[in-house]
């Protein structure tokens, strides 16, 4: 689920705009069935977690066996880890922009990019809720049509550093942002 919330300058919302809520709704309704395991969403919360290029990330969990694990997911030591971290960064980015062009899946950046910001990360492991968010706020009025979710990594070897786009989502109404306004982008992933 993507969420937009625009907020006036005391924090309240003034508007709300959420694409694909009822899958995020459907998947935390007491009627399904099909959790995740907690292991499962520590997993990806590391992986959407920071890194420096210089560090390291690692999880812990219970194996199959019952055993106490701890496991390194991005390290900059390592090479038999997820991924390494080296030179490089290990972060999200989240991306507005005002362009309306529909999304392929062969886009690989936004049509109009306007702002970008680090995302931040949460995670509620009763629920299995991950969540990334970042907020924009303008000098002047703007609509904002597609936002965008980025990963910062070594993308072209050990040594190439760079983004990739992950999720190019457009709102076809767009979203206003008066001046002075903040616009709050969300990801929700639910596992």
């Amino acid at each position: 689920m993507i969420e937009l919330l625009v907020k006036d300058k005391d924090g309240r919302i003034v508007n709300r705009v959420a694409v694909n809520e009822k899958i995020l709704q459907l998947m935390n309704s007491k009627d399904n069935m099909d959790y995740s395991t907690r292991w499962f969403i520590r997993l990806m919360y590391k992986i959407f977690e920071p890194v420096s290029g210089s560090g390291s990330n690692a999880i812990s969990w219970t194996d199959i066996t019952g055993a106490s694990k701890t496991v390194l997911i991005k390290s900059s030591v390592s090479a038999s880890v997820l991924w390494t971290t080296y030179v490089c960064n290990f972060r999200m980015w989240i991306s507005v922009g005002t362009s309306s062009t529909p999304p392929t899946r062969d886009d690989f950046k936004l049509g109009n990019k306007i702002a970008d910001g680090l995302a931040s990360i949460s995670v509620d492991e009763t629920n299995g809720i991950i969540t990334l968010s970042a907020s924009f706020s303008f000098a002047s009025d703007i609509t904002i049509f597609e936002v965008g979710l980025e990963l910062e990594a070594a993308i072209g070897g050990q040594t190439a550093c760079g983004r990739v786009l992950l999720d190019r989502t457009v709102i076809s109404d767009g979203v206003s942002v008066l001046g002075g306004q903040t616009l709050s982008v969300v990801y929700k992933f639910t596992l």
